[in-house]
């Protein structure tokens, strides 16, 4: 196995950059590619690499393509400055009795590297098995790992004395699995060991946390440096069936924010050699997404969250930013002081908007459902509505937000129909404001609403009324679970049918604050429940055409939650 690659190969009247992963100074971005007829769309991945950085392809080997297409697409991708490693495995290659498929790949790699001219030869091998989706594997993982380990002596044993990159895809978690016959070192240690250079699946879309792509891999990459081994980390764009796990929903743009930080944080470690997308058929299918005229785009879900204390929007707006971009987060509703010069918020407004976040000011008080708290409610309307007419169309507040909660007021038992009845006036004041300032209105609901009558309509649920007066609506969805009884889904049914019948958008909002009902916040479950659960509402819920996403409430306690 090479373990150091010359980068530049001179050919006559031919230059093209062969990226060993051997240099600490240089990154790389590989592409899967992983469909066996591959060659049906050869240009548009050499294209397609070419335009997004990538300089690496992992690219599927299907023996029954003449290798003369081999050799046109290696040559290509050279002139382009992409190498290409030859890729191939499947869970059952963990297995014993499969040894001969493992050697049939790479002799066929050997003889064809043989007969190829030299700009047209494979510069690794990669192998991508997965065992973990085996049906022997919860039952008798042990064994699996003992018999992948003893075909990785196979695979290292038959190319040892090729000129081959030899690497290998792992799953992140092997750092907590150990070695067999070796038990005080951890199986992505001997792995890593193994190859050239390892690529980690740390299939996530967030960098932050316990459970972010950074802290995944650490392990790995402080092993490796210690070996003098490179590793690669590895992303995707599929659909994977879990939110978390994937780019899928949030796209390339984000995804590339997110690779672009990996090499800042990764970078650190001289093992880090760069990042990996799986893979071309996806990352395709979302460039052509992207391309189609933005009537007939796919309309992206929303996921935000709520800066409820104005103070911190001024003190933290890089941090609330950045926080954002970590958690894929595309909207903000925020408080505003409305002391504050408009300039407090233009530069925060005008950052978030280029990353791609709406920003909705915010407001609301118990009182402002009542008569006397309708000029508190006015004066936000005209400090938003001035705000936008002294700002770049790049610093505007896309909407206003209200969180008026009246049920707190000490008069509700008693009056509330009349509260309501006041508080359907300042909704019908707000809304009318704001459509002639050309400002998105929305405001939180309270779920339990739709036992509650109209004023004047004994027949509507007020929580259809509302519905059908704002643009969108945040549900108050309190539960820390989405399925069964009272769960999320069960508890907004009501509220996506009416949203559905009136062709508006609604949104679920859930809690994250400590309180005494544990019921209703997510707080003690910490944030991989809560992305769990809301993969499985944004999936029950996402079947409406109303329903266009989450809300987490909120910042503050949001990011000071344990993982």
């Amino acid at each position: 196995m090479i373990k150091k690659l010359i980068p530049v190969l001179t050919l006559i009247s031919i230059s093209w950059i062969l990226a060993g992963f051997s240099s600490p100074d240089q990154t790389h971005k590989a592409l899967w590619v992983s469909k066996d007829e591959w060659n049906k769309s050869a240009d548009k991945i050499i294209t397609t690499s070419q335009e997004n950085d990538f300089d690496v392809i992992y690219l599927k080997v299907n023996t029954d393509i003449p290798a003369e297409e081999y050799q046109q697409f290696i040559q290509k991708a050279g002139k382009s400055g992409i190498t290409v490693h030859a890729l191939s495995g499947s869970p059952s290659w963990a297995l014993t009795e499969n040894q001969g498929d493992i050697d049939h790949f790479i002799q066929w790699v050997k003889n064809y590297n043989q007969s190829a001219a030299t700009n047209e030869k494979f510069t690794g091998i990669h192998f991508k098995i997965q065992p973990q989706f085996l049906s022997q594997w919860y039952d008798h993982k042990s064994d699996v790992i003992s018999q992948w380990k003893n075909n990785v002596d196979e695979i290292t044993g038959q190319t040892k004395d090729s000129d081959l990159e030899i690497s290998a895809s792992i799953p992140f978690w092997l750092d907590q699995t150990p070695t067999p016959g070796q038990n005080d070192t951890a199986f992505s240690t001997w792995m890593i060991r193994q190859f050239d250079h390892t690529t980690i699946l740390a299939y996530r879309d967030t960098l932050e946390g316990d459970n972010g792509i950074i802290a995944l891999v650490q392990d790995e990459l402080k092993q490796a440096e210690k070996d003098n081994k490179q590793v690669m980390v590895g992303v995707t764009l599929e659909d994977t069936g879990a939110d978390y796990t994937t780019f899928n929903e949030e796209g390339i743009e984000d995804m590339d924010m997110h690779l672009s930080l990996v090499d800042q944080y990764a970078g650190k470690w001289s093992s880090y050699a760069g990042t990996a997308v799986a893979d071309f058929q996806s990352y395709q299918s979302h460039v052509n997404a992207d391309n189609k005229p933005a009537d007939t785009q796919t309309n992206k879900k929303k996921r935000g969250t709520y800066i409820w204390h104005a103070d911190t929007l001024v003190s933290e707006q890089d941090q609330i930013i950045a926080f954002a971009k970590e958690n894929n987060l595309n909207m903000l509703y925020t408080r505003l002081d409305l002391t504050q010069p408009f300039s407090a918020y233009q530069d925060f407004v005008e950052k978030a908007s280029k990353a791609g976040i709406e920003v909705h000011a915010m407001g609301g008080h118990p009182t402002w459902a009542l008569e006397e708290g309708r000029p508190h409610l006015e004066k936000l309307i005209n400090y938003v509505k001035d705000y936008n007419n002294h700002s770049s169309d790049a610093q505007q507040f896309t909407g206003i937000h209200l969180d008026v909660e009246p049920y707190v007021n000490p008069s509700w038992t008693s009056d509330e129909q009349e509260i309501l009845r006041t508080w359907m006036d300042n909704i019908t004041m707000f809304v009318e404001e704001t459509k002639n300032a050309n400002l998105e209105s929305s405001m939180d609901l309270a779920m339990w609403f739709d036992d509650t009558p109209t004023p004047g309509k004994p027949d509507t649920p007020f929580n259809k009324w509302v519905i059908s007066k704002v643009d969108h609506t945040s549900v108050m969805a309190f539960r820390d679970y989405a399925e069964g009884s009272g769960g999320i889904v069960d508890m907004t049914k009501n509220e996506v049918k009416y949203a559905d019948e009136l062709n508006k958008e609604l949104y679920i909002s859930v809690e994250m604050k400590d309180v005494s009902n544990k019921v209703i916040t997510f707080h003690d479950n910490g944030k991989q429940a809560m992305r769990k659960q809301l993969s499985l509402a944004d999936e029950d819920l996402g079947q409406h055409n109303s329903y266009q996403g989450h809300i987490i409430h909120s910042y503050k306690y949001w990011k000071n939650a344990k993982e």
